[in-house]
């Protein structure tokens, strides 16, 4: 069993429980917690243990009829559910009623800050998985409806007559002016669930930090006098993306572009409970306290075609 006692401090004196033998202590964990991946969701509340979203589609095109025909009836295709469950995180920590008392930093009021902390970027590290792994079938978090990864080359629709509705949003090319140039060609000519241009207009490009040069080159001027960097690109830049550094990506080459802003983007987490502290005694004859916290949530994705998964 994890428990803080006196023997946490390894130091020869026991310095945390000496007034005056310190005159501070570095933690460079006590900060503020850094959050990123909720860019690329939409952060939704719930009271539901599970969240369901029905993948459905309207009409295909009119026909056209001569006089004296009848008028052709559709039915509409109805597809598959995808089913959002809610997960359960938690952690905690007990100090014994010695190492409480006779500490002289107040090191329960820290180890408490530092729990909170880190419930926070429990969140923010698990919604980045998704986006680590945009290839894999593998993950907790499930598949889409057509039961493929966010990337794949052979995404399909409802269109049972053709494949008209098949779309590939895995460009699987490095970030350059030509992979840009594909990903804003993706998205001008994208189709919907019956294979109809819908279109969409993206409005971030997210990539790991090692990018960063790349991803201004591309876009802005560097505003460096007399270098060709001051020069803008303004095919690129008429896109209008924001440049959103990611450091929760683990590669060095992966990036994406996203529509999400638009009203059909389709990737969400459910938050039934944000994190919750709790403090009680320990179940027993020690005296010592116990801190513990949980929080509930659930995320994943229905249909990913408004995003673009660059590369890996």
């Amino acid at each position: 069993m994890a428990i803080i006692t006196t023997a946490n401090d390894t130091t020869t004196n026991k310095d945390l429980f000496k007034v005056g033998s310190l005159r501070e202590i570095f933690d460079n964990t006590v900060r503020s917690a850094n959050t990123y991946s909720s860019r690329l969701y939409k952060m939704e509340k719930t009271d539901l243990l599970t969240e369901r979203t029905l993948r459905m589609a309207g009409f295909g095109l009119a026909e056209e009829i001569v006089e004296g025909q009848n008028i052709p009836l559709q039915t509409p295709p109805v597809g598959t559910t995808k089913e959002y469950t809610q997960r359960h995180w938690g952690s905690g920590f007990r100090m014994t009623e010695v190492a409480d008392r006779y500490n002289k930093y107040k090191l329960w009021a820290k180890y408490a800050k530092s729990l909170g902390l880190v419930m926070t970027e429990t969140k923010d590290v698990e919604l980045a998985v998704p986006f680590n792994s945009p290839t894999s079938t593998a993950l907790t978090c499930g598949v889409g409806f057509d039961t493929m990864a966010i990337g794949n080359d052979a995404h399909t629709g409802l269109e049972s007559a053709n494949t008209d509705d098949n779309y590939d949003n895995y460009l699987n090319a490095g970030l350059s002016y030509t992979s840009l140039a594909d990903a804003r060609y993706y998205f001008k000519t994208l189709v919907d669930d019956r294979g109809l241009h819908m279109g969409a207009t993206p409005d971030v490009l997210y990539y790991e930090p090692t990018l960063h040069p790349t991803a201004v080159e591309l876009t802005k001027s560097l505003n460096k006098s007399g270098e060709i960097s001051n020069t803008t690109n303004d095919f690129i830049k008429g896109m209008g993306l924001e440049l959103y550094e990611y450091p929760r990506l683990t590669s060095t080459t992966a990036w994406g572009m996203g529509a999400t802003k638009d009203s059909n983007y389709d990737f969400h987490c459910y938050t039934a409970l944000e994190p919750k502290t709790y403090t009680k005694d320990a179940p027993d004859n020690t005296l010592d306290k116990i801190m513990i916290a949980h929080q509930d949530f659930t995320y994943g994705w229905g249909d990913p075609r408004l995003i673009l998964i660059g590369k890996t």
